[in-house]
């Protein structure tokens, strides 16, 4: 009896569970996707907290700005997790390119209105919340609602209205974004450590 052959096809299709398994797992990872957004989003307020403000960009058009390059970030999401889809033969990208296109409504059309006003946190937030229930990722999803809620929330200046008009500064409002956005990265590099340890 030839057992070269049974060898090969529990070799293979150990591999080929690997291979699923490591797939399955970058999908679900978390610290991608915050380190992208985080990055994106400081990018794009860094500007305006240099030049105290909304500055030469005028009010609103700094955070449409932003909300282009969070949008970007999860186009980069989607063509990233589709290509590792592709090449592992396992799975498609989850929820990043429904929230590219969740993103695009609210920069480039009906929702641009609700983006000036909000701030670009209304797409970090709504779209890195479709992409965790799409992905049953409750650590992203829950991100989402804290720092998307927050972002919103300041958005409408709520936390700058709170300060004293003699401490009040221009440049606390994008402070307070960039804020937001490094506590990303951060929670990213947190989630990249774990990620490691886990495998």
């Amino acid at each position: 009896m030839d057992t070269g052959r049974g060898d090969d096809a529990y070799e293979w299709a150990a591999h080929v569970s690997a291979l699923r398994g490591r797939v399955r797992r970058d999908r679900r990872s978390a610290s991608f996707p915050l380190l992208l957004l985080g990055t994106a989003t400081a990018v794009g307020v860094l500007p305006q907290l240099l030049s105290a403000g909304p500055g030469r960009f005028g009010p609103g058009v700094g955070d449409w700005l932003t909300s282009m390059l969070i949008t970007a970030a999860f186009v980069v999401m989607w063509l990233v997790y589709r290509r590792r889809a592709v090449s592992g033969g396992v799975g498609r990208p989850a929820g990043f390119g429904a929230a590219a296109v969740l993103g695009l409504c609210c920069t480039v059309s009906v929702g641009v209105i609700a983006t000036v006003y909000a701030g670009p946190f209304l797409v970090f937030g709504l779209g890195l919340l479709v992409a965790g229930i799409w992905q049953r990722n409750r650590f992203l999803a829950g991100w989402a609602v804290l720092i998307g809620g927050v972002g919103v929330f300041e958005g409408f200046f709520g936390i700058t209205n709170r300060l004293s008009a003699s401490v009040w500064r221009e440049w606390e409002h994008p402070a307070i974004y960039l804020i937001l956005a490094l506590l990303t990265v951060l929670a990213g590099l947190i989630a990249r450590s774990r990620e490691n340890r886990a495998r």
